[in-house]
This record gives C-alpha cells, sequence and structure tokens, in this order.
C-alpha cells in the first residue's frame, strides 16, 4: 500500500542523515562545529535529502577538499615563505587574501610576509599555519572555482583567521591553495585545528558554493559512495605527472562489516522511496537500487550483487521485495 508523502519524508530524513552524516566521535575537547544538516542551509529538508540522493546516485563530480601534509608545514616563517612562494608561483599567479585585496606581483607577496612575520618566528616547533587544496573534476570552469572557494572561505573564516588563496590551472583539475593562519584573529578566540568532520563540512559546504554557480558537485563520504580505494597524495599525483603513468591506489578495508552500515541505510531508502504515493518517489527508488548494484564495495569478495528477477516496474509492495532480495538474500 502506497504511503502519504508525510510518512515517507519522515523516515527520508531519518535515513538520509544516518547516510550522508554519520555520526563523529566526540573528542574530548571538541574545537568544531557538530556535522549534521544543521550546518547546511535546508528550508526543506526532504527536498534537500532527495536532492542529494539524486545527485549521488547520478554521479555527480565530487569535490575535493584536502590538508597538504608535507613535513615541517607552517611551522615558522621561513615554511610559510617558502608555501607562499610556491602557491603565487613567486609573484606570476595572484593571491588574494582575507579582506579581498588581490596580491599581483613579488613585492605585495613580500608585504603579505613580512606582515605575518610579526607574530610569528622564523621556526616553530608547532604549526603556524594550514595549507588546503580546494579542488573540482577536469573540465569545471576554473574562474566558477576560485568564485566558489572565495565565497565559503569568507563564510567559514571571514572575521576569524587571515588567510591567502590563489587558483592554480596547471593541471587538468581546476584548484585552489589555501594558506590560513592557525592563530585566530581575536585574541580569545580558538587557534584553528581542524579534524575529519571539519574536513567534510568544508567540503559540503564548498560543493553548495559551487552550486550556487551552477556546478554540479556533491560532497559524500566515500564509504556512501562505496569506494574501496584510498585517494592519492599531493606528491603521489606529481609523481605520477613527471612519470607520464598513473600509480596505482590501494584499497581500503573492504570487508562486509566495513560497509554494512550504509548499505543498510541505502536499503531502507530504497524501501521507504518504493512505498510512496509519489511517482518520482518510485522512480527514485529505481535509481538507488541501479545505483547500489554497480558500488565498487558490490564486486569486493561476496558482496557482489546477487541476480535477481524482480522487476523494476512491479507494483510497490513488489518493488520492496526486490529491493530487500537485494541485500538480505
Amino acid at each position: 500500500m502506497a504511503r502519504p508523502k508525510r510518512f515517507i519524508d519522515g523516515l527520508l530524513v531519518n535515513w538520509g542523515d544516518d547516510l550522508f552524516y554519520p555520526p563523529v566521535r566526540p573528542t574530548k575537547t571538541p574545537t568544531s562545529k557538530p556535522l549534521g544538516w544543521a550546518n547546511i542551509i535546508m528550508p526543506d529538508k526532504p527536498a534537500a535529502i532527495r536532492a542529494q540522493i539524486t545527485r549521488t546516485t547520478q554521479k555527480t563530480p565530487e569535490v575535493m577538499v584536502k590538508i597538504t601534509s608535507k613535513m615541517g608545514a607552517g611551522k615558522g616563517m621561513v615554511a610559510i615563505a617558502n608555501h607562499l612562494d610556491y602557491i603565487s608561483r613567486n609573484g606570476k599567479v595572484q593571491l588574494e587574501d582575507h579582506e579581498g585585496r588581490l596580491l599581483n606581483s613579488r613585492a605585495d607577496v613580500k608585504d603579505i610576509k613580512n606582515d605575518w612575520a610579526q607574530d610569528i618566528s622564523e621556526v616553530t616547533k608547532r604549526r603556524e599555519t594550514i595549507n588546503v587544496i580546494f579542488s573540482m573534476a577536469k573540465g569545471t570552469p576554473a574562474a566558477e572555482v576560485k568564485e566558489a572557494v572565495s565565497d565559503y572561505l569568507k563564510q567559514e573564516f571571514g572575521g576569524k583567521h587571515e588567510y591567502v588563496f590563489a587558483l592554480h590551472t596547471d593541471t587538468d583539475n581546476p584548484h585552489v591553495h589555501v594558506c590560513i593562519k592557525m592563530a585566530p584573529i581575536k585574541t580569545r578566540s580558538k587557534r584553528l585545528n581542524p579534524r575529519k568532520n571539519d574536513l567534510q563540512r568544508w567540503r559540503e559546504g564548498f560543493a553548495q558554493s559551487l552550486r550556487k554557480y551552477g556546478i554540479a558537485a556533491n560532497a559524500t563520504p566515500r564509504k556512501t559512495r562505496g569506494v574501496t580505494q584510498q585517494p592519492l597524495h599531493q606528491y603521489q599525483l606529481h609523481q605520477s605527472a613527471r612519470q607520464q603513468h598513473p600509480i596505482s591506489r590501494k584499497s581500503v578495508k573492504t570487508n562486509v562489516e566495513a560497509h554494512t552500515k550504509e548499505i543498510h541505510a541505502w536499503a531502507n531508502i530504497a524501501n521507504i522511496l518504493a512505498k510512496s504515493e509519489d511517482l518520482s518517489d518510485r522512480a527514485l527508488a529505481k535509481e538507488v537500487v541501479a545505483f547500489m548494484a554497480k558500488q565498487p564495495i558490490q564486486q569486493v569478495g561476496n558482496m557482489s550483487v546477487q541476480k535477481s528477477n524482480d522487476d523494476i516496474s512491479t507494483p510497490t509492495e513488489q518493488l520492496s521485495t526486490g529491493i530487500k532480495s537485494r541485500w538480505y538474500s
């Protein structure tokens, strides 16, 4: 029996939150905002979740946000100055700072170095800046990527931390290098100390900012997409480019238990949508089933999708049973 939209919406919010925003283990001294729907502008949660499901099943390009972990990065002005020279290509690539000022020459870069050197020693034991890369898929307009990053940086760090950033287009993937001072602008505020949940939140904010510019972008955890391979480090990407051959990526833990929670959530979302009285929801349920059947995790060990004679166009209750058989048989 078809269920009313209000009933479907409530369950969809619960499972969507569980799938796209998995709970983060608490720390002794939490330094970041809690991860969840409240941190993303969502006037209509059910509609936002449906949009997220659609983006994911249609394999919308995923944004990439990562902190570069080069040894000694940010530990004093010597390292910071070298990094500013690198991202500005010694003044040839324009930098922009937290106040929107454009730095177009080596003299401008030298000025920002001198400014930051007033409260950062030449060499320090702790990191004084954090270097972050915001990247998007090949073919994405570079100008829009830069504007989206600029907008998000103002939203996340505006009035809190000083930063500079630069757009690089020397690879297939347009990307923006950001150098952020970890010490806050206001002395009583906390130092920047990002954790895993912060990176995911930054990805979500970046993707949302890109969509405002009409760029299709998504930000989901790897497990949500059934991905079983680790991303390459920046040095590996450069090494691969120099050697002109790809570096293979190692698979992460790929046993069934590692992905059970995500698979269970997808299965429940498919069942919920399949029971909706809304035809578009039932069509989305079919997309979920097709997406799950092609996830990389399904090809690992005993996780291959079992063949079924279920007709995906059958009535709602039969569709629901067919969906269940794919994961629970």
